[in-house]
């Protein structure tokens, strides 16, 4: 009997799916328009999150990677003072046991600190940042953003690249010499000539504006802070565990004389900022929904209203009220899937499009713009996450079947002698 049953209910099925299919190939036009339409919808909404997905990568490319890294380790008080005189002492046996932690893909020092720079003709105030070369190109990419020139040399030698507007405003370009003053930890008056080696464009605006990098044993000089750094920032192997991360440097070196934070404690108006990607989003996935929605509802109805006297029939010959549900259902399940295919082809075209040659906002904003005290390049690219792709096509399937459902629960209402009397 179960065999015979499932036999039969499997028969059923296949009836319904059958003829869901030759419904919709019934009005070949209608069903090409709105599957077109939420195919339309589907591959601009891909596009949309690409290219909003790229812009947010460039922002926690800037100020995570390069700014914050994923865990920083300090003395207590910086984050609240940024006192010259909040360093971490032992640096060299902080980095050595940082390493040997199986967390760590990598761990930079740094050393802050702000001076008068010039140079022949012009002044401005700067900050500095002392950085450790090597350790720094497995950090950061700001080697790859200097534009002019070159990196900083693995060792120290009175070398220093500059932001590309601090150059402009100080008249300095690369093979010229930048004279730095400031007060030094000892209470001198620290001061030296550097050579500009590299003008940098990193797309942090205050960077890029008034900053410089050079090696931390020249500013530890310049600072009278021998051996010392006011952070250190380290890169997790595993970007998705962070926090377990973090907890393993707290048990590693942490401390009274040394505090470790995550990214999103360092700057919560960072993660806040971050947080809105999901948000903006599901936004672009509301156009999906409506679109959808609306096509979806509106081609079932009025194929509903116009196979009145045909369901009729098929209620008069045993076809139960839940069986017509499911026959409406299936048909808009394949007119999604039928708007997936075509979406996903256009929209992976749109999506590669947007990766490989992106946006050109050049003839507009040449120097490109600044959102969040980030510089975002005037050509914006996209990138793409499959998890964007997947809750779209899903999304749109979802909404298709929802929105068949008042129509369907009309059918499954109809009256066979009133509806076979229809004209």
């Amino acid at each position: 009997m179960s065999e015979r049953g499932g036999a039969a209910g499997g028969g059923k099925i296949a009836f319904l799916l059958a003829l869901a299919w030759r419904n919709l190939s019934r009005h070949k036009r209608r069903s090409v328009i709105t599957a077109s339409a939420m195919a339309v919808a589907l591959s601009m909404c891909m596009a949309s999150i690409c290219w909003s997905d790229g812009t947010y990568d460039t922002i926690f490319d800037v100020m995570v990677q390069q700014q914050l890294g994923h865990v920083q380790v300090h003395h207590p008080d910086y984050p609240k003072t940024h006192g010259l005189y909040d360093t971490l002492k032992d640096v060299p046996d902080l980095l050595s046991t940082l390493d040997a932690l199986p967390g760590t893909r990598a761990a930079s020092p740094r050393l802050n600190g702000f001076a008068l720079v010039g140079g022949e003709k012009k002044s401005a105030g700067g900050q500095i940042v002392g950085i450790d070369p090597e350790r720094e190109r497995a950090v950061s990419p700001l080697a790859k953003r200097v534009k002019e020139g070159h990196f900083l040399s693995e060792k120290p030698d009175h070398e220093v690249i500059i932001g590309r507007g601090l150059a402009d405003d100080l008249k300095l370009g690369v093979g010229d010499e930048l004279i730095a003053v400031t007060q030094a930890a000892d209470g001198s008056l620290g001061n030296d000539l550097y050579h500009v080696v590299g003008i940098f464009k990193s797309g942090n605006a205050a960077m890029d504006r008034s900053g410089a990098y050079m090696h931390i044993d020249d500013l530890r000089e310049l600072l009278a802070l021998p051996g010392q750094a006011h952070g250190i920032q380290l890169l997790a192997k595993d970007p998705e565990a962070i926090a377990a991360y973090a907890e393993q440097v707290r048990e590693a070196v942490g401390g009274p004389k040394v505090q470790v934070q995550t990214w999103w404690e360092v700057s919560p108006q960072t993660k806040q900022l971050m947080d809105t990607r999901d948000s903006s989003s599901f936004l672009i996935l509301g156009i999906v929904f409506v679109v959808a929605a609306f096509g979806v509802m509106n081609t079932m109805m009025m194929s509903v209203f116009e196979r009145t006297r045909e369901l009729g029939v098929l209620k008069a010959l045993g076809l139960r009220p839940g069986q017509m549900i499911w026959l409406i259902v299936f048909e808009s399940a394949f007119l999604a899937v039928l708007a997936g295919a075509i979406g996903l082809a256009l929209g992976s075209l749109l999506d590669w499009y947007l990766v490989v040659h992106g946006i050109d906002y050049t003839r507009w904003i040449a120097d490109g713009f600044s959102f969040a005290g980030v510089t975002l390049d005037p050509v914006m690219k996209g990138a793409v996450r499959v998890t964007g792709i997947v809750y779209t096509l899903l999304s749109l399937f979802g909404v298709s079947v929802l929105a068949s459902l008042w129509p369907a629960a009309r059918a499954a209402r109809l009256r066979p002698v009133e509806a076979i009397r229809t004209e």
